[in-house]
């Protein structure tokens, strides 16, 4: 490449490895392939981790491209890249076999030592790899390995060959080691690679000396040529929409299952970079974003172009954002619109839990049907010592309301916070015991410590002591490689925190919780107001249904508490208004009735009625139904 300048653009080969999840296309590498394009830069894009799926089985590949903490897929090809160099496998199964049951350790051992390395050299077999001058890898979370192997591979029969490597496990000092430890890694991508990437293949292709290149990691000598971060996408309306041709011609070669085929394929798409909340309050444990916090976003139109774009081009009504928080100014300007066009989508969102009753609304009439909310905690001084900026009344506004208006949520709890108290998880328990007629959480976890998180760059202060890379690391890489720059896992030892016994009651609490919704009728706990009066019909507890009738002042204090909380001196103000015989007293009295039945959670003064609403209303009817109430 150094000898002349080359008459035509470089040929790329964009390849997504195993364990990426074979229920959606990479968005990385297809909106790199429109990027390159743009350029003039013709790539391909190669979904070798569907061949994978294929060939050991579609549900067994997606239950082992989830399973991150343990790296068993990163563990399976560590053999493959490394060899020789490689630590002997059996170890690993030793050590986290009883994690990976599911799987059955006897096919975990078969891929790991004979399909592994023959999957890729059938692979070297069937893709023409001598028609490009430059292979580009996605290596994001269990990628890593496979990445490394086929890398690998390709440099040895194809020495002409560049392979440049980027993704999230080559941010920073990561993907530094990275180009260091392995000789078959001839660039890494640093960062955003929107910008850098076409840049690099341009150089390369006029035969530039690549020195000191912005976001461009090469071996210079005994040491890594680093030309620092590069700037961050700032106008990302200029960016095109990603180009999932060759995901869908892969999946159709390989017959994908029906829950696979293109009108069931979720599209990923993008709407927002960074996040608007972690640039004024990083949270503790949050790893995201890395050095590209800077919250951006695309305009609402250009949003609805592109999504109308990628739906229309592969006949997929299923969306997924991967955007990291949800930007409010979407929810108007792109679910709004979208609700009056009467689109039949299905979006996925990231969004911070501060959701009012009228936003969940809208984005449910716009399509939103799963959402992941961050929820976390049930308790506001957990909250807080994890900086979400929101608190449990808040959280439980979100529950209900996605509920009622049939948003599915993914959220699960943490635990093991330095400053925590053994009240704030037994409020935690008594609040869940209210709440059966809820969706439950998928569990309860110990945080994990993740590089580029304050609990990793301030873990002294944060109150964890002894960072050393997560035990699977060493199982899996060679020696030679500094574990802890490449780890994105860390254990460590906390300070402040209590013993794992205490976490036992919410840990039951949620599986009881879980099972009352996995064992027929689920509970209930819904309200009717007719005629000035209230009643709220309780089947929290099966077969102990409760029917709870109130007259009419009840009544209006149980509404005006159920879009939000409130505070006793709003609600009190408000029924003055309406009601100018009640007085303080009478307020309270009520609001005591309902907290102690269990209809009406109150925090810090603060009161939000727990049942949801009965019936079939229309969403304009029950807007109009609730007067707003200004806090004083």
């Amino acid at each position: 490449m150094k000898n002349g300048t080359k008459s035509r653009p470089l040929r790329v080969a964009l390849v997504n490895m195993p364990f990426s999840s074979a229920r959606f296309p990479s968005i990385q590498i297809g909106l790199l392939q429109s990027i390159l394009a743009q350029h003039g830069i013709p790539a391909t894009s190669h979904y070798l981790n569907l061949d994978f799926a294929a060939r050991v089985g579609w549900k067994q590949y997606e239950m082992l491209s989830d399973n991150t903490l343990c790296f068993v897929g990163d563990w399976m090809f560590s053999r493959a890249a490394f060899r020789e160099r490689a630590p002997e496998g059996r170890p690993f199964l030793q050590r986290f076999g009883k994690k990976l049951s599911k799987a059955g350790e006897s096919f975990l051992w078969k891929l790991h030592e004979h399909d592994a390395l023959a999957f890729l050299e059938a692979h070297m077999a069937s893709v023409p790899w001598h028609h490009y001058d430059v292979v580009g890898f996605s290596s994001v979370f269990v990628q890593n390995c496979a990445a490394l192997a086929m890398a690998r591979l390709l440099k040895e029969r194809y020495p002409q060959i560049i392979t440049v490597f980027g993704g999230a496990n080559f941010e920073s000092e990561m993907g530094l080691e990275y180009v260091r430890a392995f000789p078959w890694v001839d660039y890494g991508v640093l960062g955003e690679a929107d910008e850098t990437f076409p840049a690099l293949l341009q150089r390369l292709a006029a035969g530039e000396e690549i020195v000191s290149m912005p976001g461009v990691a090469h071996r210079r000598g005994d040491g890594v040529d680093f030309g620092g971060p590069a700037s961050l996408v700032r106008d990302l309306d200029r960016l095109p929409a990603p180009n999932y041709d060759d995901f869908f011609a892969a999946g159709a070669r390989l017959r994908m299952p029906s829950a696979l085929k293109p009108d069931r394929v979720q599209l990923p798409f993008e709407s927002a970079r960074g996040c608007w909340w972690g640039e004024k309050h990083h949270c503790t444990f949050c790893g995201l974003n890395a050095l590209s916090m800077g919250f951006r976003s695309k305009s609402p139109p250009r949003i609805l172009e592109e999504i109308e774009e990628l739906a229309h081009r592969y006949r997929s009504r299923y969306l997924g954002a991967v955007d990291n928080i949800l930007d409010h100014r979407h929810i108007e300007g792109v679910f709004g619109v979208l609700a009056e066009r009467q689109r039949d989508y299905k979006f996925f969102y990231e969004v911070k839990a501060n959701l009012t009753k009228e936003q969940v609304r809208v984005l449910a009439r716009g399509g939103m049907r799963r959402l992941q909310p961050g929820i976390e905690s049930l308790n506001s001084h957990i909250l807080q010592l994890m900086r979400k900026g929101v608190s449990a009344i808040k959280n439980l506004r979100l529950i209900k309301w996605a509920h009622y208006y049939g948003v599915e949520v993914l959220w699960n709890m943490l635990f093991g916070f330095p400053g925590e108290t053994l009240e704030d998880y037994a409020k935690q328990v008594e609040l869940i015991r209210l709440i059966p007629h809820l969706p439950p959480p998928d569990g309860a976890f110990r945080i994990s410590l993740e590089r580029f998180s304050p609990n990793y760059t301030q873990a002294p202060e944060m109150g964890f002591d002894n960072l050393r890379p997560l035990e699977a690391y060493s199982y899996i890489y060679p020696k030679e490689v500094d574990k802890r720059r490449i780890a994105y896992f860390f254990e460590y030892d906390p300070r402040g925190t209590l013993p794992p016994s205490a976490y036992v009651p919410l840990q039951n609490e949620i599986g009881r919780w879980q099972g009352k919704w996995r064992n027929g009728t689920k509970p209930y706990l819904t309200y009717e107001a007719q005629g000035g009066q209230l009643t709220v019909f309780d089947g929290r507890e099966p077969g102990m249904p409760q029917v709870h009738p109130f007259d009419a002042l009840a009544a209006r204090v149980y509404e005006v508490c159920s879009s939000t909380d409130h505070s006793f001196s709003a609600i009190a103000a408000h029924l003055r208004e309406e009601y100018p015989e009640s007085d303080g007293e009478m307020v309270r009295d009520i609001l005591n009735t309902f907290c102690t039945l269990g209809l009406m959670f109150e925090e810090d003064g603060h009161y939000l009625s727990l049942a949801i609403p009965k019936g079939a209303e229309s969403l304009e009817e029950e807007k109009l139904r609730i007067p707003a109430i200004v806090e004083t």
